[in-house]
């Protein structure tokens, strides 16, 4: 992951198994940033039935200045946002006072290498849950509460 690679398909699909296996699930469930590749899918579909795939998209500028932005806590883990949720104190964290520091996976150069394993990997799976009349598509480059507004009536119509 710090490389901007994907985790092995056998892997994740092996934990998301096990999780949708849980009790808490049986009533449904959302899954976020799975599945990301087509055998992916196709073992998604071979687990479980998919009733709808939400698709926020978010232009790659907008998503770099996000994540090269986010700051942790190296002591607590605590997420910080340097432009919509900064700390009280630059590079310290508010909850218990530890360093603040940018993850290998949040710098630019990572970053790209993730778009460009993006649009190998997972940009196909656009395509196959549209044929499949299951995708369902939303602009999120603004804040999580416009992006919640645009995408909740398309989610209440499925029901």
């Amino acid at each position: 992951m710090d490389a901007g690679l994907l985790v092995p398909d056998e892997v994740v699909i092996g934990l998301v198994r096990e999780r949708l296996a849980q009790p808490d699930c049986q009533g449904g469930f959302i899954l976020d940033g799975f599945p990301r590749t087509l055998p992916q899918a196709e073992a998604l579909a071979r687990i479980t039935d998919i009733d709808r795939v939400l698709s926020i998209e978010v232009a790659p500028e907008v998503i770099i200045g996000r994540l090269t932005s986010r700051r942790s806590c190296q002591k607590c883990g605590q997420v910080y946002n340097l432009v919509s949720y900064p700390p009280r104190s630059a590079g310290v964290c508010d909850s218990c006072g530890g360093e603040l520091y940018l993850r290998d996976d949040d710098r630019e150069e990572t970053i790209r290498k993730r778009f460009e394993t993006y649009e190998a990997q997972t940009r196909p799976l656009i395509q196959h849950y549209r044929d499949q009349g299951l995708l369902l598509t939303v602009q999120g480059g603004d804040t999580v509460e416009e992006t919640f507004s645009r995408a909740r009536p398309l989610l209440d119509a499925c029901r």
